[in-house]
This record gives C-alpha cells, sequence and structure tokens, in this order.
C-alpha cells in the first residue's frame, strides 16, 4: 500500500524530516531504519520527461513485495519494523516535491496511513511557524489489541457470527468480469479516473435526491457493471471497513481493516434507485456487524476459495482527507497502491471540491494490460447514464459488456 503526498510551493525540507521523525516517534511501532539515518532518504527525477511517472516507477518496486514473515520488530528489540514502512522525499521540479509513504498492511491500514499523514502536516506546520506541535493524537497501539481481546469471545462477536453465517448461509458463489480465479500477484494494473466536474456534480445530485452518499452510488454502479460483464443476476463484492468501534481505536494509527461481503441483486427491472436503497440498507448493516473478521467468515464460507479473504470484486469507498496544509504550502494526497489485488478493485474518493477520484486495479494474472481502462470506461459509462436516468430500469441503461 503506498501513496505521495504533492507538494507545489515552498518547502522547509529540514522541517519535514524533523516532522515526518517526530511523528514516527508517536507511533513507534511503525518506525523504519530508512527514517532513522539523517531524514527521509532523497530523489531527484526533476530531469526526467514526466518527473511524476519517473519517481512512481523508481517506487514501485517498494509497492510491490510480497508479504514478509517477519515480525513487526526485529529481534534485537529496537523496535524497528524492518522494510513494513517507509518513505522518501523527491524532488520533480522547482518548489514541486512528493512525499512518497509505503507501508505493508501488516503494519497500517488506509484509516491509519491517514492518521500519520494529518499529524505530520500538523507537526510540519507548527515547526515551520516556530511553536511547539500540540500533544500527539495517537492512541498506544495496545488500545487495539484491548479491544480486540474484549471482544473475542463475547455476546457482540457471537451476534455478528449469527448475522453474516445467517445472512449467507447459501453461500452465493462470486461473479467475475474475469470469469476465473487467480491468486493475488505482486503488483496490480491500474487505470485511474477523474471525473468531471459535472459528471461529480450529478453523483451528488442522484445521491442527494436518494438521501444516499456518493459511496452507495459508487457500490451501486459496481454492482450494475460486474453483473453485467459476468451475466449474473446478483454482485458479491468485497467491502472495506475500518473495523474500529472500540474506546480509542479511531486514534490508533495500525491495521485494524477489515474485508465483508455485501451482496447485491440486479434485476432488469430494478432502477437505479432501487438499487441506492439496497447499497445503503448492505452498508448500514456491514457497519453494525463489521468486527467479526472477513478470513473468518471466508474459511467458514468460501473455503474453495482459498479462505484468505472473502471473495468476489472488492470495492473501497475511501472517506480520508484528499487536501492537507503545510504551512503556507498545500498537499495533494495521491494513491498509488490499496494492497492485494485478487480480481479487480474499484476504489473511491472525492476531493474537496466534491470531483471524484476512481481507481481501477486488476490481477496481471486474469486481465490483459488494457483491461483496467476498458472496464474503467464502461463503468464511467454506466454511472452517467444511471445517474441521468435514475427511476429508468437498468437493463435499458446497460452497455455491451467486455466479457461476452
Amino acid at each position: 500500500m503506498g501513496q505521495y503526498i504533492e507538494l507545489v510551493g515552498p518547502l522547509d525540507t529540514a522541517a519535514l524530516d524533523e516532522a515526518v521523525l517526530r511523528t514516527f516517534d508517536e507511533a513507534p511501532w511503525l518506525r523504519s531504519r530508512l527514517m532513522t539515518r539523517g531524514g527521509l532518504p532523497r530523489l531527484d527525477t526533476s530531469a526526467a520527461a514526466d518527473p511524476v511517472g519517473a519517481a512512481v516507477a523508481l517506487v514501485r518496486g517498494q509497492l510491490a513485495c510480497p508479504p514478509r514473515p517477519e515480525p513487526l520488530t526485529d529481534p534485537a528489540g529496537t523496535g524497528i519494523a524492518p522494510d513494513l514502512t517507509g518513505a522518501l522525499l523527491v524532488t520533480v521540479g522547482p518548489e514541486h516535491h512528493l512525499l512518497v509513504q509505503y507501508f505493508h498492511l501488516l503494519a497500517v491500514d488506509g484509516y491509519g496511513v491517514a492518521l500519520l499523514s494529518r499529524r505530520i502536516a500538523e507537526v510540519y506546520t507548527a515547526l515551520v511557524h516556530g511553536r511547539p506541535p500540540g500533544p500527539t493524537p495517537f492512541a498506544p497501539v495496545s488500545v487495539l489489541a484491548d479491544a480486540d481481546r474484549a471482544y473475542t469471545g463475547s455476546a457482540a462477536q457471537a451476534a455478528d457470527r449469527r448475522y453474516w453465517t445467517g445472512r449467507y448461509a447459501d453461500r452465493p458463489a462470486p461473479v467475475s468480469p474475469a470469469g476465473r480465479a487467480a491468486p493475488a500477484q505482486d503488483t496490480a494494473r491500474r487505470h485511474t479516473v477523474h471525473l468531471g466536474a459535472a459528471d461529480s456534480a450529478a453523483v451528488r445530485a442522484t445521491a442527494r435526491s436518494a438521501r444516499v452518499t456518493w459511496a452507495e452510488v459508487v457500490l451501486a454502479a459496481t454492482a450494475v457493471r460486474v453483473t453485467a460483464q459476468a451475466g449474473a443476476r446478483e454482485a458479491l463484492l468485497a467491502v472495506y471497513a475500518a473495523a474500529r468501534t472500540g474506546p480509542g481505536t479511531l486514534r490508533v494509527p495500525a491495521t485494524a481493516v477489515n474485508v465483508l461481503p455485501v451482496r447485491l441483486p440486479v434485476r432488469g427491472a430494478d432502477t437505479f434507485r432501487t438499487l441506492l436503497r439496497a447499497a445503503a440498507g448492505e452498508l448500514t448493516l456491514l457497519r453494525r456487524h463489521q468486527r467479526l473478521r472477513g478470513e473468518e467468515l471466508a474459511r467458514e464460507l468460501w473455503p474453495e476459495y482459498g479462505g484468505g479473504r472473502v471473495p468476489g470484486p472488492l470495492v473501497n469507498l475511501r472517506p480520508f482527507e484528499t487536501e492537507l496544509d503545510f504551512g503556507a504550502t498545500p498537499g495533494r494526497v495521491v494513491s498509488l497502491a490499496s494492497g492485494p489485488v485478487e480480481d479487480l478493485s474499484v476504489s473511491a474518493a472525492a476531493g474537496p471540491d466534491g470531483r471524484l477520484r476512481l481507481d481501477f486495479d486488476v490481477n496481471p494474472a486474469l486481465y490483459e494490460e488494457a483491461e483496467p481502462a476498458r472496464f474503467a470506461g464502461l463503468f464511467t459509462e454506466d454511472l452517467a447514464a444511471l445517474c441521468r436516468a435514475p427511476d429508468v430500469p437498468v437493463a435499458t441503461l446497460r452497455t455491451s459488456p467486455v466479457h461476452p
């Protein structure tokens, strides 16, 4: 998992070094050797034809690392994580830098990365204005462990298990545009779409009229596209959940993320508004029962798919900040990778102006190089058509599937 924060404007690199180090000192379970040797490592790609693209290409290897069997801390007991976390500063032009951050999901999840990025910006801003940073907002990692221990064997866990096993007692089979399965690879193929202002406004208007959010719009549109391409009547999707409901858990930059199933039938006579209500109901129930581990469900309900996680296309609805303030310099957060992809993944985030960014990642063992762009094109066509006519049966709006 990785991202960069694009910084366009004056930058005090010494203050940034100090801000990163102080932030990770506040979360010592995430410290990296790369961030303890005189500041952040440096790269300069400003001479390249595409400086940002060159920078991203140079760090792809770190993002492609497969899971490591080593413990999170080294045997010497220094508390330094071995290559599971890291950051570097890339110069891509005059007053134009990328603060690149990479993390293994064993160490920290997307929510935790957002906590870290916000704190780095806060500390940097305080330093360049000559004032001490405020007290750390972080809670210790033990808070997550304590919450897990309290949940394990509890009545709440039993109730969650009853819900999930009852809801999926028929063990629905996942459907995929690829029509086959393969293990996740070390890398994924990605295509990114930045929705225009008009299309993003249409998404927001459709969501408001149905009393939902853009997240339900993206989820329902994913179900429409997946079922259209797979020739199926129901989509089984795997959706990320924060799984941070215990006291203090929202303040811990570590891993708690869960992946849980959402099933959405898509019948030809359904309207998009009907699907949005169904998606909202599914997400409400998921959040209510989000603490039961998806891995447990996968082993119990879908063992034939390997049991590593809930099967089906992934949907990652990211409610995190995409703009940060580094003193007088704005920081734009750009996702590079969200973790392993077994089939396909649709990730969505809204910028401060309401425009949606959609990342389409696919498993290269299942999809050719052009497939992410083709899927993205069909998805965005669907999305525009569904938002233009949310009360028309979806069967009349579907575009032709990629896989006949």
